[in-house]
């Protein structure tokens, strides 16, 4: 497993769900081929209402599926824009026999550009969870290890559904993939030579200029659901790789809902309901997680998958988007019985790209790249351009990279309290957030506090901050610095490390060293020639120590 060297991954062609800068975008709907229709009769003949209906709208439809809410889906000869669709529509819902007729429309991954990490090594050295601020920050971040804390290793391990494109190996997520399924239906998005079936892999979704519709721009594979997963459920604590917010606890279902040029929304609304009821599901999951998005408020179909969902105990979280708009603009962010995820910057307030709105319920780390890779949101992924490679790790930014965080979290609620409902999952994580440190309007009661969700469900305590370390002692070696200290406190997550280099007699700033395990009480730094200064503090949900400061070390070059 290796970390590539720095370069991007194109956009996915997102022009309406992703803006570069603070003006809103306007909302547009990408082009479809396909119209999802609901009759009065539970039961009508397929092929029959398509030659019928042709007739209505002078374009042939060709008969594709029935859904498993019971909707039907008709396919055009070619993709055509909204505007063209509403007309359509328009006709069809006037249709004796009828009860709803709305676009199948495309459903797409919500991200940003890929940056791989530029610095730090896979390994205990230096390990790559120090980079994840997202997780441990007390300004931006969501107190993962105060979650942790309260974790017991008698906890049941739940299931969490990533609805998206699918999963890629990786040797710091295998073990928590559980076997999910494929349930994209036209060939010509699955991109792996067949609809629908058992295997969720992820064979890239790459796609050529024109592709998608007149004037899509071209993409390399996004690996988008590798990265989600990653964030919910990577090995944690195994002094490899990055830390997933599930600790170990969570198993994913990854279910494939997007391929090239995204997805059908019929598709994704029986894969809703395939994740949460169990019905030829063998691992019925908790909680969904769909970092995906597309123009329009909530469409009948998807409304009535989310809603059986959540009638089978099955809690749904969804990105609020990428559009610098109002979320309410956007689906699923605006359906009803869903959480819905603002993103947040390292300061603690709304990323620039972040959609808002009355309709968002909480926001999580979504980071912002564009003021440097490592403010980005760290997790697992894979180096292919087009088909899978070698697995890797890479930020990426995006209320996509927000939404795991918040997902993991109530499958963590799930763990302690078996018995928890939707509501109470929402209601859990928005009464425990925190205040925004920084600005962000309309997102939502908070940001995301792991420890303080854990702690508020009943029988739980809350944990007291721990005590500070003592005896905090630096010696020199050769290229070394050897760190000892004596743990005073029993209830510590971790133990905080920063150091500051002495240059023409002046000192610069603190910046990280790691975040040493519970309970250790020595660590070994590389560095170079020169003098140093350390200081240490211990932390858990309820807050920090103070710090400890080192006496001044030399250190000459090795």
């Amino acid at each position: 497993m290796k970390i590539r060297n720095f370069r991007f991954l194109p956009l996915l062609g997102l022009a309406s769900l992703i803006s570069l800068n603070a003006a809103a975008t306007t909302v547009e709907h990408k082009p479809t081929d396909q119209i999802i229709i609901q009759f009065d009769s539970a039961n009508v003949e397929g092929n029959s209402k398509a030659r019928a209906l042709s007739t209505r709208i002078n374009r042939k439809l060709a008969f594709v599926r029935k859904t498993s809410q019971g909707a039907y889906v008709f396919k055009l000869p070619a993709r055509e824009n909204f505007a063209s669709l509403k007309n359509y529509l328009k006709v069809l819902k006037a249709v004796s026999g009828i009860k709803h007729a709305e676009a199948d429309q495309m459903m797409f991954a919500i991200d940003d550009l890929a940056i791989p990490p530029v610095e730090g090594i896979v390994g205990a050295q230096k390990p790559i969870y120090d980079l994840q601020w997202h997780y441990f920050e007390p300004v931006g971040g969501m107190n993962a290890d105060g979650a942790w804390s309260q974790l017991d290793s008698s906890d049941s391990v739940v299931n969490v559904a990533v609805l998206d494109t699918g999963i890629t190996a990786h040797p710091d997520l295998d073990g928590n993939i559980i076997s999910g399924t494929d349930m994209i239906t036209a060939k010509s998005i699955s991109n792996d030579g067949d609809g629908r079936d058992a295997d969720p892999s992820d064979p890239g979704d790459w796609v050529s200029r024109g592709e998608c519709y007149l004037g899509s721009p071209a993409s390399n594979s996004s690996w988008h659901g590798t990265h989600v997963s990653g964030t919910i459920s990577a090995f944690t604590n195994n002094s490899t790789g990055v830390a997933g917010v599930g600790y170990n606890k969570i198993n994913i279902v990854p279910v494939r809902i997007l391929g090239k040029c995204g997805g059908y929304t019929s598709d994704i609304a029986d894969a809703i309901v395939w994740a949460a009821t169990g019905a030829d599901n063998p691992n019925k999951a908790q909680v969904i997680n769909m970092s995906i998005g597309g123009a329009g408020s909530c469409n009948a179909i998807y409304q009535q998958a989310i809603d059986t969902a959540v009638a089978a105990g099955t809690t749904i979280v969804v990105a609020a988007g990428n559009s610098d708009d109002d979320a309410a603009n956007y689906t699923p962010a605006s359906c009803d019985n869903v959480i819905s995820v603002a993103a947040t910057n390292r300061a603690g307030g709304r990323s620039y790209y972040s959609n808002y709105g009355d309709v968002v319920d909480i926001a999580a780390p979504g980071g912002e790249t564009n003021s440097g890779a490592r403010n980005g949101i760290l997790s697992t992924l894979n180096e292919g351009t087009t088909a899978p490679e070698a697995p890797t790790y890479a930020y990426y930014q995006g209320t996509s990279m927000a939404t795991p965080h918040v997902a993991a979290v109530a499958g963590l609620l799930y763990v302690k309290k078996p018995s928890i409902t939707p509501a109470e999952v929402k209601a859990v994580l928005t009464s425990s957030a925190r205040e925004f440190p920084a600005q962000c309007v309309q997102c939502g009661s908070g940001i995301l506090d792991a420890g303080a969700a854990i702690a508020a469900l009943e029988g739980s305590t809350t944990p007291t901050a721990p005590d500070a370390p003592s005896n905090f002692n630096a010696s020199s070696g050769a290229g070394t610095v050897s760190l000892s200290w004596t743990d005073q406190s029993s209830n510590e997550t971790g133990f905080y490390l920063e150091k500051r280099r002495k240059f023409a007699g002046q000192w610069g700033a603190y910046r990280s060293v790691v975040t040493a395990a519970a309970d250790s009480t020595t660590y070994q730094d590389s560095v170079f020639g020169g003098s140093y200064q350390y200081r240490i503090r211990s932390q858990n949900s309820a807050g920090v120590s103070a710090w400890v400061m080192s006496a001044e070390v030399t250190v000459l070059r090795n």
